[in-house]
């Protein structure tokens, strides 16, 4: 898609009361500046060239104005009434949309979180945890295609055998029936059963010992599936019985 043409301002307009752009200004060839553009910049709530703003009143003025992050961005918000919000980075942190069987409460007793966090959802649900001292723990849960978990679990591997030929397969999860899991470069991976439907777990191996993890797969297999529609059972994933 070609790039909107810009509206340049002149220096006399940075500094003085000249009229703010608007939707309504056009430029010599009846385009609108769009601030997607990486020449536009917004100064004082207005577009202008990002250039002549360099140019006249240093660097630091072409810099992109940051919106103030929403609640649960960067730490946990219960104010929105439906989940406790948290994420790191995101500038808009949402609630999960939809039950994974998850149980913030078990979760956090079996790996020795001292707090839970939050959750917010970014290609899958995470839910955060705290660690004294290092950055915050993190699990991923999602549905994944597969007619089972050993299926979606050997899509994985091919997959990952593409970005990492020596990587090792997946294996049986010991003491969960039909579970897997799979390891490589300090990630982990469980595919679960349980469901209409394949979940994936996603986190870091270091975040739990591996005896912890066999725990909390298992509560999340045994975790009853919501019935369609069915509300949130408060601010903080539990798992149905």
């Amino acid at each position: 898609m070609p790039r909107t043409a810009l509206l340049a301002l002149a220096l006399p307009c940075l500094l003085t009361a000249c009229p703010a752009p608007s939707p309504g200004n056009h430029d010599a060839q009846g385009a609108v500046p769009v601030e997607a553009d990486p020449r536009v910049a917004r100064h004082a709530g207005d577009l202008y060239s990002r250039r002549d703003l360099e140019r006249n009143l240093g660097p630091a003025a072409g810099a992109k104005e940051a919106e103030a992050p929403r609640p649960g961005s960067g730490k946990p918000d219960e104010s929105n009434g439906v989940c406790r919000l948290y994420a790191p980075r995101l500038p808009a942190p949402e609630c999960c949309a939809v039950e994974l069987g998850f149980d913030e409460a078990f979760v956090r007793e079996t790996c020795g979180y001292p707090v839970y966090l939050g959750e917010s959802f970014h290609f899958s649900c995470g839910y955060y945890f705290l660690r004294e001292g290092k950055p915050p723990a993190w699990m991923r849960l999602s549905f994944i295609p597969g007619k089972t978990p050993a299926e979606a679990a050997a899509s994985h591997d091919r997959q990952l055998a593409r970005l990492a030929p020596n990587a090792p397969t997946a294996q049986p999860i010991p003491g969960v029936r039909g579970a897997f899991w799979s390891f490589h470069d300090g990630l982990a991976w469980a595919f679960l059963p349980g469901w209409d439907r394949v979940r994936q777990l996603a986190w870091r191996d270091e975040f739990c010992d591996r005896k912890a993890m066999i725990q909390v797969i298992g509560q999340i297999v045994r975790a009853k599936q919501p019935a369609p529609g069915s509300p949130r059972d408060g601010l903080l994933p539990k798992a149905r019985k």
